[in-house]
């Protein structure tokens, strides 16, 4: 079941075209990774709490292990790889496999408008130890995937930006929130693989 699954999921995600961000004006690259494991006889995805830091602009928000491309990365894929490494000491190119990518995805965060960010989803067939990066990563944790797409723990709030209502799919999970980027990119993510899990 395992193995078919993920057959199923990389076909998915490699037979569609994905919505690339093009902004006028300066703006800065980004790329996430987004972690499948199958452990207990079920699905989780991994996530981070980023710590509480005035300068960065998704402080304390749960997140998916990535960052801004470097001078050197070559591709945002590349990006994703090294800063999950960085941040969580997972090697996703020695110990598991990227399986495709999602729709870019800009910030609702006026202090983020200017980042347009790239989600990976990859999987680890075997449990690797998470080394997370006291630096950027407050806490990991994995969510069973059974338990984001259960109704009762998700939920749609409006929310203005620039005059406009916009819809925010926020997620909860024990003490955590899972909520703007992060809540999107989950949503879209757990559309695509409707009936998957």
């Amino acid at each position: 079941m395992r193995a078919e699954t993920i057959k199923k999921l990389e076909a998915l995600l490699k037979d569609r075209d994905t919505a690339q961000i093009n902004l006028d004006g300066d703006h800065v690259h980004a790329a996430v990774m987004m972690i499948l494991r199958y452990d207990d006889d079920e699905f989780s995805l991994l996530f981070i709490k980023r710590p509480d830091n005035v300068n960065d602009p998704f402080s304390g928000h749960i997140a998916f292990p990535g960052g801004k491309i470097r001078d050197g990365d070559g591709t945002k894929l590349n990006a994703a790889i090294r800063e999950t490494y960085e941040e969580v000491g997972v090697n996703i190119q020695a110990s598991g496999r990227v399986l495709g990518s999602l729709d870019d995805v800009n910030p609702n965060n006026p202090r983020a408008a200017n980042i347009i960010v790239t989600p990976y989803v990859s999987f680890l067939p075997e449990e690797v130890e998470l080394k997370p990066c006291e630096y950027e990563v407050e806490a990991a944790l994995w969510i069973p995937v059974s338990h984001l797409t259960d109704e009762n723990n998700f939920l749609i709030r409006l929310r203005e930006r620039e005059g406009r209502s916009k819809e925010d799919y926020v997620y909860s999970y024990d003490k955590y929130i899972i909520w703007g980027m992060t809540g999107r990119i989950l949503r879209q993510f757990l559309q695509l693989s409707s009936g998957l899990f």
